[in-house]
């Protein structure tokens, strides 16, 4: 039997927003992979989940089955991006990173190795914890651990660039992901 409600830990990849109140919101998650689910009355000022499903967010969120999108319907902040308010190459570097994911994951089941370095990677731009270098590193083995060729060993200049060449449209973040040496 199919079941009607799951509750999963997951990082908020984007949102968009949906009438007057509504907004959808892509999440990634280790049991069900890239989903896309809505939140109903997110946007209304008294709204609880409203801060929680900011891009970059991780959270543990519970959502109702339907014959369409899920319904997301309650949410519990595991950790926020406020520690990075006064770094806006953070915040780029972050931006461009929720692209890539949302871009290279699918909708079914991550391996655990694979969803946890996602998940690695985003708490090293969040805490300020790995250079440019060592992120651009992480990323490229990332790409190969989901069954891409390694960005460094591709003809293109940067890893964006290999990425657009991959999907067949341009990516719209900020380009700091230089495959080379910096």
């Amino acid at each position: 039997m199919q079941t009607k409600s799951f509750t999963q830990k997951c990082l908020v990849l984007r949102r968009t927003n949906v009438g007057e109140t509504d907004r959808i919101v892509t999440l990634l998650s280790q049991e069900q992979g890239r989903f896309a689910c809505v939140a109903k009355g997110v946007r209304k000022l008294k709204s609880s989940n409203r801060a929680y499903l900011e891009p970059g967010s991780l959270i543990t969120a519970h959502c109702i089955v339907t014959k369409s999108l899920p319904i997301l319907t309650q949410t519990t902040l595991v950790d926020d991006t406020s520690k990075m308010t006064q770094n806006l190459s953070a915040f780029r570097a972050l931006s461009q990173i929720l692209e890539i994911i949302d871009t290279l994951f699918v909708e079914e089941e991550i391996d655990h190795s694979v969803f946890m370095r996602a998940i690695k990677l985003r708490n090293q731009i969040v805490y300020n914890q790995a250079s440019a270098e060592i992120v651009r590193r992480q990323l490229a083995e990332l790409i190969t651990k989901l069954g891409f060729q390694n960005p460094t060993l591709s003809p293109h200049e940067t890893i964006t660039e290999y990425l657009q060449s991959l999907i067949g449209k341009p990516l719209h973040s900020y380009d700091f992901l230089k495959v080379g040496q910096s």
